[in-house]
């Protein structure tokens, strides 16, 4: 089985088909990688727009294309049967640095053909969750391609950064150094229609409080330091995207900002709590206010 990282540059555009802002695709980036970690092959295409013709600021300066370096570029299903054929028939895993270039890669299959199903994507893996979990870094925020190289002592003197060639060989080179057959394999996604499904779908945060989807139970906090239930004072409210509300143990006789905050996403509800302590003013902690974690 091969590896395909691919990464994406794009500029951003209205249109009035997409009913909307649009990422076209400008540049596509790809190394071909065997399971002896070996690298086989690069793939590189540059895209003419037909949108916006005219490139945005940002990405002018991020990454340093020029409209005159498309100007000879192909069209978006050109670079689509090159990178299939490039591809092969060989067994594949697609990779990308976060799920951001397969999304904008499924908008734009959605906007020129119809339809959102990437026809050589057949074995998917989000590879920023799966290298940061080998590195021992919390997912819970997304950690950018070159801090990962850096942490990894993988040197960038040769790259240009932001750019999709460049960029896939960068993931490449991660790869390299995270790579654990068992963990990798247990990670990839085979995609199906309940992958495209999850892939889109939007997490939502629940701010109706009679919604059925809240289990009442979970907005029930317990003392820090005794383990009693604690009582809640007043009526919740919603504030900074979570229900918020004060708690006081009578057997500790403290006091505690609660925090909880439903999320819909796919897989059914998540539930996020925090509990801050609300410590008292006295005449040594008027002055200054105490930050409470």
């Amino acid at each position: 089985m091969n590896y395909i990282v691919i990464d994406l540059e794009w500029n951003g555009g209205w249109s009035k088909k997409a009913h909307g802002y649009f990422n076209e695709i400008i540049e596509v980036g790809a190394v071909k990688v065997d399971e002896q970690m070996r690298v086989l092959d690069v793939f590189r295409a540059a895209i003419k727009p037909v949108v916006s013709k005219k490139l945005s600021n940002i990405v002018t300066s991020l990454t340093n294309i020029t409209a005159e370096e498309l100007e000879d570029g192909t069209t978006f299903m050109g670079m689509m049967c090159r990178l299939s054929k490039w591809m092969g028939s060989d067994p594949s895993v697609v990779l990308t640095w976060s799920t951001t270039d397969l999304l904008v890669l499924m908008e734009n299959c959605r906007f020129f053909t119809g339809r959102q199903e990437i026809p050589f994507l057949m074995n998917y893996m989000d590879f920023q969750v799966y290298a940061q979990q080998r590195m021992g870094v919390d997912t819970s925020q997304q950690l950018g391609l070159a801090k990962a190289g850096e942490l990894l002592g993988i040197p960038e003197d040769d790259m240009s950064l932001h750019r999709a060639l460049d960029d896939s060989k960068l993931t490449a080179a991660i790869l390299q150094k995270v790579y654990d057959r068992d963990s990798f394999k247990a990670a990839i996604m085979p995609v199906d229609d309940e992958f495209y499904k999850r892939i889109t779908f939007k997490t939502v945060i629940i701010k109706d409080l009679d919604s059925p989807l809240i289990k009442r139970s979970e907005m029930c906090f317990n003392c820090p330091d005794c383990g009693q239930n604690m009582k809640r004072k007043g009526s919740w409210r919603f504030r900074s995207r979570a229900f918020c509300a004060e708690f006081s143990c009578r057997r500790c006789e403290k006091k505690y900002n609660g925090r909880v905050q439903f999320r819909l996403k796919y897989e059914g509800v998540e539930t996020k709590k925090k509990l801050n302590e609300i410590v008292p003013k006295t005449e040594e902690t008027a002055e200054e206010p105490v930050a409470v974690s």
